[in-house]
């Protein structure tokens, strides 16, 4: 029976009673979490603050030290050598190069609940343990001596430090109650307290404890701040944005741009599944200034698959792209009657949203732009949870998505649309596999640009923008820096002295 890899969230909840009084000895910073369900940012937060990893993030999302101290990048950039520093671990001993890669393993392993399980495609032979075609002690980690991990990418793409700084990448110790490694440790589940963890790293942080309240439902968390009841609120979507720049002081509100796509899913049944419809859908939609005239910001429009990101400025972009407006609503129009739809026969389409007025807004906008070429667009309201299932078992038409990634890289936006009960693209997914494993960067950049085309060609959804993150926070907290990578880890906030509470 294969092992099952918990993540750390879940080994610190089932730890958390046999927990100490750690907290004392520095401030309590008050967090509301603003999180889709399913999104998984309560656990990435905790598992960021409670774990650690071979590198990790800081404020301003750039990688530094982990458990390792330092490393260095050989073989083309294809692999890279961690040395480890000594650090509490079982009974006080230093964590292992070994144990390091058996954390690994247990991620990639058949059955594994990792959330980033996915993401260890990028490692050699990544691809072929996670589908079971090799036992995860192919995958490409090992620990030539005690204090040395290697490991090796499947092929020339960048981005393998990042990743590997991801907070679910955090090295789980074997038994049934590992030890925290991170700056904290689980104090309480209900509520949700952490504690300094005294086996940490000096100087890991300086707060003693942070208290953390999920909500979805932006609301009662923007009260609850305007009301000085809670030091920080961040957001992991559009929802609530309204609400924080009208009842928040500016000098409160934080807005950062994020790697990240805002747009409708498309179930290609029906209608949809006649590629011209979807075309003419996604072509007739204004993009332009489209955040500026809803939300006050600027959004930057999204007409292909993969938002501008500093590693592809110029994603790949529908053969629509370069015509006036007024060429897409004709060129839409035409589409449609070739598909047997006109003024006799009009296109109706439900858009499935979460309940947010910022959402109703947007879905207004496009619904408006698509009357200009005769079809109808209605709307189904669900809660959060519930359009969340909506998606999962494939009941809507088209679906709002909020995309983010935490890479600088097309990767996250493109393995998605991998073949799955919704969309499939089996020549897309082998070229996404050739960029995996290319020799070197240009091939493998040219695969990845050859993928992505393909994708774009089929119109898989209809994306709008890039979105932005939002927070607020009080003034008395210290060291949030805004970072297109949204790396805000908690542990590493302060609060001022003068902002103490009594």
């Amino acid at each position: 029976m294969p092992f099952r890899r918990a993540s750390v969230l879940a080994v610190a909840l089932l730890v958390a009673a046999c927990g100490g009084h750690g907290g004392e000895g520095g401030a309590t910073l008050t967090v509301d979490l603003v999180t889709a369900p399913g999104d998984g940012a309560v656990e990435r937060s905790v598992t960021a603050a409670t774990g650690l990893g071979l590198v990790a993030f800081n404020a301003r999302g750039e990688v530094v030290p982990g458990l390792a101290s330092s490393w260095r990048v050989i073989g083309d950039n294809r692999s890279i050598i961690f040395r480890l520093r000594p650090h509490g671990g079982a009974g006080g001993k230093p964590v292992t190069a070994a144990e390091v890669v058996a954390s690994f393993r247990r991620a990639a392993a058949p059955g594994s609940r990792n959330p980033a399980r996915a993401l260890l495609a990028a490692l050699d032979h990544g691809s072929e343990v996670l589908r079971g075609a090799l036992p995860p002690a192919a995958l490409g980690i090992d620990a030539p001596v005690d204090s040395v991990v290697e490991v090796r990418g499947g092929g020339a793409m960048p981005g393998l430090l990042p990743l590997l700084a991801q907070p679910d990448f955090a090295v789980v110790l074997p038994g049934p109650k590992p030890p925290a490694l991170g700056p904290f440790r689980v104090a309480t589940t209900k509520p949700l307290v952490l504690e300094r963890n005294p086996a940490a790293l000096p100087g890991a942080t300086s707060l003693g404890r942070i208290a953390i309240e999920p909500q979805d439902d932006p609301g009662p968390a923007i009260a609850r701040f305007v009301r000085g009841r809670t030091d920080l609120v961040v957001a992991s979507g559009l929802a609530g944005f309204d609400d924080a720049r009208l009842l928040a002081t500016s000098n409160a509100l934080r807005v950062e741009p994020a790697w990240g796509v805002y747009g409708y899913l498309i179930h290609p049944a029906g209608p949809l599944a006649d590629a011209r419809v979807r075309r003419a859908l996604a072509m007739a939609v204004d993009r332009d200034d489209l955040g500026s005239r809803l939300f006050g910001v600027a959004l930057a429009p999204v007409l292909g698959l993969v938002p501008p990101l500093p590693s592809e400025p110029a994603p790949a972009l529908p053969d629509w792209a370069a015509q006036a407006p007024a060429a897409r609503l004709d060129l839409a129009r035409q589409l449609l009657a070739a598909a047997g739809f006109d003024a006799a026969h009009p296109l109706t389409v439900t858009i499935s949203l979460p309940d947010a007025r910022e959402h109703a807004n947007v879905a207004a906008e496009v619904a408006s732009d698509w009357a200009r070429i005769g079809v109808r667009a209605q709307t189904v309201i669900r809660a959060p949870a519930a359009h969340a299932a909506a998606i999962a078992r494939g009941d809507y038409e088209l679906a709002l998505i909020e995309r983010t990634a935490p890479l600088d890289s097309a990767l996250p936006f493109l393995t998605p649309f991998a073949c799955s009960r919704a969309y499939c693209n089996p020549g897309a997914d082998a070229l996404v596999a050739a960029a995996r494993t290319a020799a070197d960067p240009a091939s493998a950049a040219t695969a990845l640009a050859a993928a992505e085309a393909a994708m774009v060609a089929d119109t898989p959804m209809i994306a709008l923008f890039a979105p932005v993150r939002w927070a607020l926070v009080a003034p008395r907290v210290t060291g949030w820096v805004p970072n297109a990578a949204g790396q805000h880890p908690l542990a590493l906030l302060g609060i001022t002295a003068r902002g103490l509470r009594p």
